[in-house]
């Protein structure tokens, strides 16, 4: 009986367990749904709330004006400002130099002369060919007698023609005057002198000349324009130059020659360039030769049109028609136009519904229809 009764407590105490075991399960169970209930309830009046309002977020675009203004079409350029005329003035003959008369910044005359060589190895030279020149004289009227009378070949008196004709041309371009006076070809202002007292005419650095000679008062650009543009550069037009040296000056300059030829832009590049040249017209003390200069070559100029930025144009793909969407309050309109002259930023609208002051949506896509309500980004 003893033993019953410990078997019998035993159970009561596990079934004591098993159901408080039970209990708490069966809370955690209630809790979870409660927990999902409340998730539904939420999601149902969010839907609700999207269904009742029957609207979706709005697009943000950005915005552009119809404006009137000036509008200029110009291609620009960097170049070096040189002189409109350079010259080089060397000599072939390597005598000693005796006297520099001029010196960097000088301004010369046409056939001024810059330096003296000495004359006196040119003098012997000129002896020495003075005397070949009358001994080759004297053969030639011989033979040329001689050839009269039947004497002599056609071929020995052409041979004691050309000796006299060769020693004849040598003798002239020994003239002393000539050769030992350096001149200069044109008219300008000394910028280099590479050439010392007492040393020889050709001993200079880097086989560089004499002197050079530039026309400083007359300024150019000598620039290449890309294949891609010559067709719209044309002699006359005008040009405005900038510089660094200039500060906010400009001057007036225009297009004066175009090359009939091209060439390769670079070693590396395929792309051809025209040169073209652009004469400086306006003078300023500050620009100088050899200074970088930025040229702008005015193509086409329109004051007062109507116009819109670029990024406002929408171009169909398949038929090339360009248009723009119009923006009433929040509501979008496709409006279609037709483009005139295109500047750096905007472009003329040649014709179409559109008026100055209206407001147009930037960076448009095809996805933009008509009725479509957008939201216009705050303007900066």
């Amino acid at each position: 009986m003893f033993r019953k009764k410990n078997s019998d407590a035993e159970s009561e105490g596990n079934a004591t367990v098993k159901n408080s075991t039970t209990r708490k399960s069966s809370a955690k169970k209630k809790k979870m749904i409660l927990i999902i209930i409340i998730l539904a309830l939420v999601v149902a009046v969010i839907a609700a709330l999207v269904l009742l309002s029957g609207k979706e977020q709005a697009m943000t675009v950005t915005t552009g004006t119809v404006e009137r203004m000036d509008i200029e079409q110009a291609v620009t350029i960097k170049g070096t400002i040189q002189g409109s005329q350079s010259a080089d003035v060397a000599t072939a003959l390597n005598y000693e130099i005796v006297s520099i008369l001029v010196q960097e910044g000088d301004t010369v005359k046409k056939d001024q002369v810059l330096a003296v060589l000495d004359s006196e190895e040119l003098q012997d030279d000129y002896q020495k060919a003075a005397s070949a020149l009358s001994e080759s004289q004297f053969k030639y009227e011989a033979a040329k007698h001689l050839y009269e009378e039947g004497a002599v070949s056609k071929e020995e008196y052409i041979r004691a023609e050309n000796a006299y004709k060769s020693d004849r041309i040598t003798v002239d371009s020994l003239n002393v005057a000539d050769k030992v006076n350096i001149k200069s070809p044109i008219a300008g202002t000394v910028t280099r002198v590479n050439v010392n007292i007492g040393r020889y005419a050709n001993d200079t650095e880097n086989n560089a000349p004499m002197f050079v000679v530039e026309d400083l008062r007359n300024l150019k650009m000598d620039v290449r324009i890309s294949e891609y543009d010559i067709s719209k550069i044309q002699v006359g037009q005008k040009v405005t130059i900038t510089a660094e040296v200039l500060g906010n000056e400009s001057v007036e300059g225009v297009v004066s020659r175009i090359s009939p030829t091209g060439e390769q832009k670079d070693e590396t590049s395929k792309e051809m360039v025209v040169p073209v040249q652009i004469d400086v017209k306006t003078e300023n003390p500050k620009l100088i030769v050899g200074v970088t200069a930025k040229a702008e070559i005015e193509i086409e100029k329109k004051n007062n049109v109507l116009s819109i930025p670029i990024d406002a144009i929408l171009e169909d793909p398949n038929t090339g028609d360009n248009s723009v969407m119009v923006l009433n309050g929040t509501v979008l309109k496709k409006a279609s136009v037709e483009l005139g002259l295109e500047g750096d930023f905007n472009v003329e609208i040649s014709s179409g519904d559109l008026k100055e002051g209206d407001t147009i949506v930037l960076n448009p896509t095809f996805d933009m229809t008509d009725g479509m309500v957008v939201a216009p980004a705050p303007e900066m």
